[in-house]
């Protein structure tokens, strides 16, 4: 994994936002939310192709993740206004964005709260809204269990399974990585067996999202079952949208509702699996962003 320098900004409300830089320091800039369980060590595999294509990436820690401060009781809208003052202060007039999964909610809210900044927007496997018809479908039963804890009033459910996570990466990683790969559909399955280091940066990345401790992971499971405050018909910007037909962490069934959920999008559906797509099509992806 690449590793990059910890770089902080202080929000106007005195917390702390971290963020780690990938790619051209001079390029194009593109803000990367990273997905669910993970932490700004997720653009990592995206510096050299970013540095071929000019782009300079900025990978921030979302609050209670990585080295950035909590926010009690944020919601999806509160990140976006993280985002404008991130680019305000670095003095970004126009950004592309880019989520994975579940960084997802989080930029179709930057979408919402600044539109005229962004020059491009793409949302790859990205989690989307349960209250549709059909929005689990497909989806792992693991994952389904994990939704279905966090939208109980208790928290303690899903505290118990993000304790238990947190436990296993510590203490067994090569036994977490098994375990989600016997889960895993044949592209993501060979995909790790081909590149391992792969599967060891994904684990890194995700012991990364606890260095806080559990509550920041466990805040934004709670926040993708629950309402987000918006629609995504709301959105008024064109939004690429790439999904991966053996994916059942993020099933096609999201790219379809998205694509006829927005206003303006692009759907784009691949032979491949949850990790996989990004790892095989990310040229395809940035350049498709940024045409």
């Amino acid at each position: 994994m690449i590793e990059a320098a910890v770089k902080h900004i202080r929000l106007s409300d005195h917390r702390n936002l971290a963020y780690a830089e990938y790619g051209d320091p001079n390029g194009k800039p593109l803000i990367y939310f990273h997905g669910g369980q993970e932490s700004r060590l997720s653009a990592a595999f995206l510096d050299t192709v970013a540095r071929e294509m000019g782009l300079r990436i900025i990978a921030p820690d979302r609050p209670g993740i990585g080295y950035s401060d909590p926010q009690a009781n944020r919601n999806f809208a509160d990140y976006a206004l993280d985002m404008e003052e991130l680019c305000n202060q670095l003095h970004l007039d126009s950004v592309y964005l880019l989520a994975l999964s579940g960084g997802a909610p989080h930029l179709l809210a930057c979408a919402l709260r600044f539109p005229g900044r962004i020059k491009g927007a793409s949302i790859v496997a990205g989690a989307s809204p349960l209250n549709y018809k059909g929005s689990k479908k497909g989806m792992w039963f693991p994952l389904r269990m994990i939704h279905w804890a966090a939208s109980l009033k208790n928290s303690r459910f899903i505290e118990s399974i993000i304790r238990n996570d947190l436990k296993t990466l510590r203490e067994k990683p090569e036994a977490r990585l098994k375990q989600m790969q016997r889960h895993l559909p044949p592209a993501d399955r060979e995909l790790l067996l081909k590149h391992p280091h792969y599967g060891r940066d994904f684990l890194a990345a995700s012991l990364e999202a606890y260095r806080q401790g559990i509550e920041g992971v466990v805040q934004e499971w709670q926040l993708y079952v629950g309402d987000w405050g918006f629609e995504p018909s709301q959105v008024s910007i064109l939004i690429s949208l790439w999904y991966g037909k053996q994916d059942r962490m993020a099933p096609q069934q999201r790219g379809f509702y998205y694509h006829s959920a927005l206003r303006y999008s692009r759907l784009f559906l691949k032979e491949e699996g949850h990790f996989s797509l990004i790892r095989h099509y990310q040229a395809e992806i940035l350049a498709e962003l940024c045409e």
